[in-house]
């Protein structure tokens, strides 16, 4: 077993014990950051097995679109009215894709994140090709226990610039 496999694995047990409330102090935090102020077009996420909620965002003046999943790729779909999609996650019933050079800001989920800004999923790489090469700022989301000391890399990984928990608002100028 390698070591993500090991990190996913207990961060993944650690999520299902978690007593899970609504995300009001995450929203908050993410509210907080001037890339969130200053964007008009933000990509969410649906969140599943423990994620971070989120989606109190949605009542905001802005532009909310979600990932949506097709085979080995994933676009940016307007968020309205949701259906259960691919891996259980929540995904809009019009799916028409958006430009993602219109997007500002990407909120990430993750399994893992690393103080040098890496980030771990559950391993299919979506997120990692959706976002190569995107000028939009990501945010990665995440409880506060889900920050490791290190996440073995690889080449195709795509770096947050900012990470936001329960408690705090990680930026590369504030490690």
């Amino acid at each position: 077993m390698s070591c993500k496999d090991i990190i996913r694995r207990e961060m993944i047990e650690k999520r299902k014990m978690l007593d899970l409330k609504n995300g009001e102090d995450f929203v908050k935090n993410i509210r907080n950051t001037s890339c969130y102020k200053n964007a008009k077009t933000v990509m969410l996420y649906m969140p599943i097995k423990g994620e971070a909620d989120v989606t109190g965002l949605l009542s905001d003046d802005k532009v909310f679109l979600t990932p949506v999943t097709e085979g080995e790729d994933m676009s940016a779909c307007l968020v309205g009215d949701v259906t259960e999609g691919a891996f259980g996650v929540m995904e809009p019933i019009e799916k028409e894709a958006f430009d993602k050079d219109k997007i500002d800001l990407v909120i990430v989920p993750g399994v893992a994140f690393d103080k040098a800004f890496n980030r771990m999923g559950f391993g299919k790489g979506y997120y990692d090709r959706f976002l190569k090469d995107m000028r939009a700022i990501k945010i990665g989301v995440c409880h506060l226990f889900q920050i490791v000391d290190h996440i073995p890399c690889e080449k195709h990984d795509v770096k947050m610039d900012m990470i936001v928990t329960e408690r705090d608002v990680w930026t590369r100028e504030s490690i």
